[in-house]
């Protein structure tokens, strides 16, 4: 795993063998962020949901936004996440919380985001109960962005959402959603 661009391009990241740990390949990140390009600025505030290595997370503060807001329950993805962004010097524009993403979206510590990027399991149903608790608590900005990446059966519709993007890399699915009728 690497840093794809901005400010800490082609720096590795540390990963470890943890079982279900699934890290988005550099060929989807890639793809993911040329859609992304267009939105990232200074100002954006990010959520890296089930954020692993947080491996998309610190592509965000390479690429110059604002903070990124990682969320992860395992004990050994949060020291991984710490440690890279220690190693990147990221931590200064970074906050991480071990803890379950539904009840970090339910609390008090959970601001609203410009982007949300969830990584769930693949065969679970969190995807969806993630962007109900999302949209039921505002947790998303207007105009603004959540992105998905998943298996290739999910499939997900809210009459506030509107589909942007959606793409297929292998076994891997990129779905990006607007609130608020942000168009590419």
């Amino acid at each position: 795993m690497r840093v794809i661009s901005g400010q800490n391009k082609g720096r590795r990241l540390k990963s470890a063998n943890i079982q279900g740990l699934r890290p988005t390949s550099d060929r989807v990140k890639e793809a993911l962020f040329n859609m992304l390009s267009p939105f990232l600025n200074e100002e954006v505030v990010v959520a890296d949901f089930f954020a692993g290595t947080g491996n998309v997370g610190i592509e965000f503060l390479s690429r110059g936004v604002k903070e990124v807001v990682f969320v992860e329950k395992d004990e050994r993805c949060v020291h991984l996440i710490k440690e890279n962004l220690k190693d990147l010097g990221l931590s200064e524009r970074a906050k991480v919380f071990k803890t379950d993403v539904l009840r970090f979206l339910r609390s008090k510590h959970c601001p609203i985001f410009d982007i949300i990027f969830l990584d769930p399991p693949y065969k679970s149903t969190y995807a969806a109960e993630c962007i109900e608790e999302i949209l039921k608590n505002n947790k998303i900005s207007q105009n603004g962005l959540i992105v998905i990446e998943s298996n290739l059966d999910f499939n997900f519709e809210s009459a506030k959402l509107t589909i942007l993007r959606q793409r297929e890399y292998g076994d891997t699915k990129i779905t990006i959603f607007s609130f608020g009728g942000r168009q590419f």
